[in-house]
């Protein structure tokens, strides 16, 4: 929903420019002002406008000053001014649009072709706003993109370190464990060599038929 504020000293202007737009598309939410220092305020208040159609010869502050105090706002320099007036002479337009105007629509207005003027103005708007939410998505991504990075190099080194611990680990227990198998045999073997050394003659000789029977002893 696009949201325009129309700014004017006079009632009917501002009535007539609502009505006329909210019969050509009824989805546009309007706020008016009745001066520039009050277009100033409202605007500081909420800076979400979508365009500012301008009327120039208002009383305290005309459009123009308007118009250059808003382009010096970076809340406000965005949104495009369309100068709605009855001043019609060229130095008057080319004044509008050096104080950063958009458009410069003379009165009395051509309905018609307001309409289609400030349509055309409002969709460039709407493509800038998509384009500068495209822009913060994706910086945001790269932000998220850099973090996770930031984030994953020390975790990856640190899982990393663990897993190679971890191999190590086991390899020395499987040495470990090799090494104690390795120590049993060699005690079975060793025990096996002090008993065949300890023989000196048999402690006992049985015959089983034809077969002598050696004890050697435990």
């Amino acid at each position: 929903m696009a949201k325009i504020l129309i700014v004017d000293d006079q009632g009917v202007n501002r009535a007539v420019l609502k009505g006329v737009l909210g019969q050509a598309v009824a989805s546009y939410q309007f706020l008016e002002a009745k001066s520039g220092t009050e277009a100033l305020e409202a605007l500081r208040q909420d800076p979400s406008v979508d365009i500012i159609l301008l009327d120039v010869m208002m009383p305290e502050m005309d459009g123009f000053e308007v118009c250059k105090r808003l382009k010096a706002d970076p809340k406000t320099k965005d949104i495009p001014v369309i100068f709605v007036t009855g001043l019609e002479k060229t130095e008057d337009k080319v004044k509008g649009f050096q104080a950063g105007g958009a458009d410069y629509i003379t009165k009395p207005i051509n309905l018609e072709e307001a309409t289609a003027r400030i349509a055309a103005h409002l969709r460039i708007r709407m493509a800038e706003k998509e384009r500068l939410e495209l822009e913060n998505i994706e910086t945001i991504k790269n932000m998220v993109v850099t973090y996770n990075h930031n984030m994953n190099q020390p975790l990856m080194a640190s899982l990393t370190y663990l897993e190679i611990l971890l191999t190590l680990t086991e390899e020395t227990d499987k040495k470990h464990a090799t090494l104690k198998k390795m120590k049993v045999e060699l005690n079975n073997l060793s025990a096996i060599l002090k008993k065949i050394q300890a023989i000196e003659k048999p402690k006992r000789t049985d015959y089983v038929g034809d077969i002598k029977m050696i004890d050697l002893g435990s």
